[in-house]
């Protein structure tokens, strides 16, 4: 007969478990039936904790975490409604590949489908999203169940890990919730005992990646030669890997915001502007497309690679997961971090006419774009993306939000290598949250680069953030709602047009919101610019406490600017 447990002694155990794999961060959200997780928590000295109120901001925190530490964090909530806040930023943990482990607080069995409040169904809750799924039922006191939880830990970051998304346990607890302080000093005394030692296993061996003859021969007879990087989390990166091929290659390099990827002699940073050029399009033409990472997601580089889709093309990926929107690769090489691809048997290249091409259209191209901003007096997304991509160090994370913003970074600034995106399900919740976990996390200062929307989309996440050693700073694009539907057929600048008016409630939405209000309620200073002499003042490595920084930019210039240099 199974004997009911203290619901500390069971948590503490899981808690535990976790930390032995290698879990160091743990989002808390506040509730009732979740104290016997939060308290677990709460003691574990080896646990770094960050309370956010709002499940939501709290799940986008905990894969900001993961995004710069490679490893998951705990997400702990209540029951009910609670859990499925962190369904969006779930989907976005599993269509970008990133770990997270969700422990999701229940009631117990006796208590469901009668009404009872706060309680849901919350097994399988995530369904697809999710995974790995597992439910632990209520606290139990037999050895058994006790080494069931510390399997469980393996598991659930194991798959999290390898498959690359939200692992959800979900746990029951009945009342009494609350442990005597007898419990939690026995359990204080059982985490020291168990001291920092972490026993997890070795997720990634290194391996040599033996390539087929086929790709050899492929790769051996290129003499037009590119690489592409697409966005990656960094478990999933293969910058080593890239960096090594561009330079036996000898190839051109274009790497996506988010790529991770930053490499000066080999990387063309104007890739945005050159292939919307029909005669480049053809005249650089490769005769060879080496992906690394994920699906790009510019537009130039989409319909580059329908484009060129009779072009031969060998995708490099440490993920198990289709990432081929064109339908245009033809061999995939599945390799990890760690492994070593063999290519002793392909004659390094000296391509330096065809890198050469590249990089005169490279130089054309930034004179157009120094051209245009120039010859624009009033401050526009352009220039502030051209700036900070000339002025953000490599000290610095930067967060880049969805919509224009990663695509404006492409188009006007500079794919660096601690440049983050959301770009599994690319929405635009969760922005900021991201970018608050990444700066906790990673104990360094952090840029969030996001627009209007996205910024208040996602404002319930000012109420976490707290002053750090090292600066947060949020940089707010304001130029009057979602700009990127302009882009699309429906929109008109003809008054006359019956959309006219339907178009700008609808679509663009603008908003009147004060953020400076916004940010002095959250305790966060707050600056203003409007003017291109205000940008320059900017100085973000002079910045010592966390701020929001407004940017006021002209939305119509923004867009003739665009539009020129599209046309280049």
């Amino acid at each position: 007969m199974h004997i009911m447990v203290n619901p500390l002694k069971w948590t503490s155990q899981l808690i535990r478990s976790l930390h032995r794999q290698g879990v160091e961060y743990a989002v808390i959200s506040p509730g009732s039936r979740s104290t016997p997780l939060t308290i677990a928590a709460a003691i574990h000295p080896g646990i770094q904790k960050k309370v956010v109120l709002d499940e939501r901001s709290a799940a986008f925190t905990a894969l900001g975490m993961a995004k710069t530490t490679g490893r998951p964090a705990l997400l702990i909530c209540t029951s009910g409604t609670a859990a499925a806040n962190y369904f969006p930023a779930v989907i976005e943990a599993k269509m970008s590949g990133v770990p997270m482990i969700v422990l999701t607080s229940d009631r117990p069995p006796h208590l469901r489908n009668l009404g009872s409040s706060q309680t849901i169904d919350q097994l399988k809750l995530f369904g697809n999203y999710s995974v790995f799924f597992h439910d632990a039922g209520e606290p139990m006191d037999d050895e058994t169940d006790f080494e069931r939880l510390k399997y469980l830990a393996r598991q659930a970051i194991e798959i999290s890990i390898q498959k690359g998304g939200a692992a959800h346990i979900n746990l029951s607890f009945r009342k009494p919730l609350e442990p005597t302080d007898a419990q939690i000093t026995e359990e204080i005394r059982l985490i020291h005992e168990s001291g920092n030692h972490k026993d997890g296993p070795e997720y990634i061996s290194r391996s040599k990646v033996e390539l087929s003859e086929e790709l050899e021969n492929l790769l051996s007879s290129s003499s037009r030669p590119l690489l592409i990087a697409g966005p990656v989390n960094r478990h999933h990166s293969l910058e080593r890997q890239l960096e090594k091929l561009a330079e036996q290659m000898d190839a051109p390099v274009i790497a996506e915001p988010g790529s991770r990827v930053e490499l000066p002699v080999h990387q063309i940073h104007r890739f945005e502007q050159i292939l919307r050029n029909t005669t480049l399009l053809n005249s650089l033409k490769p005769d060879l497309i080496i992906r690394f990472g994920d699906q790009p997601f510019t537009k130039s580089l989409i319909n580059a690679l329908k484009f060129w889709k009779n072009v031969p093309l060998i995708h490099f990926t440490a993920r198990q997961s289709f990432q081929d929107h064109a339908m245009s690769v033809d061999f995939t090489v599945h390799c990890n971090p760690p492994d070593i691809i063999h290519s002793g048997n392909i004659p390094k290249k000296d391509h330096s006419k065809w890198k050469k091409s590249w990089f005169t259209a490279e130089e054309e191209a930034t004179q157009k774009l120094e051209s245009a901003l120039k010859n624009e007096h009033q401050l526009t997304d352009g220039h502030i993306f051209s700036y900070l991509g000339d002025h953000i160090t490599n000290k610095w994370n930067v967060m880049l939000s969805n919509s224009l913003i990663p695509r404006d970074m492409a188009m006007f600034g500079k794919s660096r290598n601690l440049q983050y995106v959301n770009r599994g399900a690319a929405g635009i919740d969760g922005i900021t949250s991201t970018a608050s976990g990444i700066h906790f996390a990673s104990k360094a200062p952090t840029c969030c680069i996001t627009g209007d929307l996205a910024f208040l989309h996602d404002s319930n996440a000012l109420l976490s953030i707290k002053q750090h050693k090292h600066p947060f700073v949020i940089f707010v694009i304001n130029n009057g709602g979602g700009t990127i539907f302009r882009m699309l057929p429906i929109y008109s600048s003809d008054p006359n047009h019956l959309l006219s008016e339907i178009y700008p409630r609808y679509f663009e939405t603008p908003q009147s919101t004060n953020i400076q209000k916004l940010a002095e309620a959250s305790g966060l200073m707050y600056q203003r610019i409007a003017t291109l002499q205000e940008l320059q003042e900017i100085r973000l490595d002079l910045i010592r406490q966390n701020r929001i920084i407004e940017c006021e930019t002209n939305a119509d210039a923004g867009m003739k600017i665009r539009n020129e240099l599209w046309d280049f």
